[in-house]
């Protein structure tokens, strides 16, 4: 298993999609902080909140800066950690380059045919995914922050309290994230070529939440479906403060649900499938 980690991360480090990723979530954080206004691909707990700043400002006095607002470097990992699901995105160019190119190449074959057992190999897989998304958040929320504080000053006191507030946001996103990248790990050994894997994976992140949210227009009785979606979940984190135990407890067992089935279904249909 060490073997296959050091040659990914080695790929990774030679190559050029892992610096672009970096650089353009880099952008993406400049962006965001320089607006005021978050850049989400998907449907969140932000989307609602902003739509009901629009329709406040449409009835009275319209005033920008009650919709974008920069964030001072107190604020910013919160505004940051209210998009958070779209670090999912940013692993599209790691599931490729570990994954997907695996499969292509004839990488794959070739450590398997050389006795790596498929649960090693499928195992070490994941386990750099996970290492990989974990960078990534951090990435983005310190740049965030440090970025936020040099334009607009910290604004706060850097503290026990700022850090307990942060990380109990941080953390349970995270695991939700983990969980994203479980069932990106899954469609990545289901389809095995990356133009398959991209299609039905950015489908999973993005139509979920569309699709719910049209549905709600026709009954608001289909709101509670958000329950079950993965990337809401990860948004509505960023309210842990007001949601009750069972509310956490439903959040984290819809984590550990998607972990299971996609960790245990992927590995089960790698075990049979023919490698090419």
């Amino acid at each position: 298993m060490r073997n296959i980690l050091r040659a990914d991360i080695y790929r990774l480090v030679r190559g050029k999609s892992l610096y672009i990723t970096f650089a353009v979530l880099l952008g993406v954080v400049l962006l965001q902080i320089l607006s005021g206004a978050n850049m989400n691909a998907g449907v969140s707990t932000g989307s609602f909140v902003e739509m009901d700043n629009m329709e406040n400002m449409m009835e009275a006095e319209i005033n920008l800066d009650d919709l974008f607002h920069s964030p001072t470097g107190a604020e910013a990992p919160f505004q940051a950690m209210d998009v958070t699901s779209n670090i999912l995105y940013f692993m599209l160019p790691l599931f490729v380059i570990i994954g997907t190119a695996d499969f292509s190449s004839g990488g794959a074959k070739n450590t398997l045919s050389g006795g790596v057992s498929r649960a090693k190999y499928y195992a070490s897989k994941l386990i750099l995914s996970c290492i990989g998304c974990t960078l990534l958040l951090l990435v983005y929320v310190l740049f965030s922050t440090l970025l936020a504080t040099a334009v607009n000053g910290f604004g706060g006191a850097f503290d026990g309290a700022f850090m307990s507030d942060v990380l109990k946001i941080f953390l349970p996103q995270l695991f939700l994230c983990l969980a994203g990248v479980c069932v990106g790990h899954f469609f990545v050994f289901l389809f095995q070529r990356s133009g398959a894997f991209t299609g039905v994976y950015i489908a999973f992140l993005l139509l979920p939440g569309i699709v719910i949210m049209l549905l709600t227009l026709v009954s608001d009785g289909f709101v509670r479906l958000y329950d079950y979606e993965l990337t809401m979940n990860i948004s509505s984190l960023t309210q842990i403060s007001a949601m009750s135990a069972g509310e956490i407890a439903r959040t984290v067992a819809v984590g550990t649900g998607y972990i299971i089935a996609a960790a245990i279904g992927g590995y089960a249909l790698f075990k049979r499938a023919e490698i090419k």
